[in-house]
């Protein structure tokens, strides 16, 4: 419903804020938040690996050759039917197109295209090797395409946390937060993200144990997991963080000095 772009608009002023949607009648419904809050931005469009068209339905129409849905409208690849619309076509972008036309670094992304985050990933390539932002997105823990998405995102050198709450419809619809590898040595000392993890709200994942995560784990609180030193038992969200990447991109001897024991999952 666009409200999560108004917050983000609302929380960090100072920054600006892009909406894209292939909804007409979702980005109209924003109207009233970018008149408070002026740094929000919103465009009609879908997002994909490659550039092209949705073709939008007549009332009743169907019959599509091609049917990646986005709401009421389909992409194709065919002629177009006679029960198409051309009124309510869309573009379709890729994110490194949009943010090279916006020209600003992209700092956050968040994805939420209903299946479809691997084609929006790809489609980003470029911006995540030359910006580095932080991303989240959805996905279904259970569906396999889960899988091919986390091995995806780690072949771009991010290391993946899921937010431990149910984000959709589905049971297992699950939140996840990227992070590029080469910066998490930065966030070791994260009172927010420890916290997080101490309460079992954040837990390190991939694509070999995503499916845990179809159901929700319990929380636990304190020691629940055993400590095997000082440095473990204290800070919960850097023991989280693979002990290889620490060492490949933290500074010489940060290992050593905090003692750290990889993933405690």
């Amino acid at each position: 419903d666009g409200s999560w772009s108004c917050m983000y608009a609302c929380q960090q002023p100072e920054r600006t804020v892009r909406a894209v949607d292939p909804s007409r009648k979702l980005v109209r419904t924003l109207g009233s938040c970018m008149k408070a809050h002026r740094n929000l931005r919103t465009y009609v469009a879908a997002v994909s690996n490659a550039s092209g068209v949705l073709h939008g339905k007549t009332a009743g129409g169907a019959g599509f050759d091609m049917s990646i849905h986005f709401g009421d409208i389909q992409q194709r690849s065919a002629a177009r039917t006679d029960n198409s619309n051309p009124a309510h076509d869309v573009a379709v972008r890729t994110i490194d197109s949009l943010v090279e036309e916006w020209n600003s670094p992209l700092g956050f992304a968040h994805l939420d295209l209903e299946g479809m985050e691997a084609l929006a990933v790809l489609g980003m390539r470029s911006t995540l090797a030359r910006d580095r932002p932080v991303f989240s997105m959805e996905l279904a823990a259970h569906d396999p395409a889960a899988e091919t998405l986390l091995r995806l995102v780690q072949s771009l050198s991010y290391t993946s946390y899921v937010v431990q709450e149910q984000c959709g419809m589905r049971f297992d619809c699950r939140n996840v937060i990227n992070f590029p590898n080469e910066h998490l040595h930065n966030l070791l000392d994260s009172p927010t993200l420890d916290l997080a993890a101490r309460y079992s709200v954040i837990a390190f994942v991939n694509a070999s144990n995503i499916k845990r995560f179809s159901r929700l784990q319990p929380k636990t609180v304190g020691n629940a997991w055993l400590c095997q030193n000082k440095w473990f038992c204290i800070n919960r969200f850097a023991n989280s963080v693979p002990a290889e990447l620490v060492a490949q991109h933290g500074p010489p001897g940060l290992l050593n000095e905090r003692q750290m024991v990889g993933s405690f999952l």
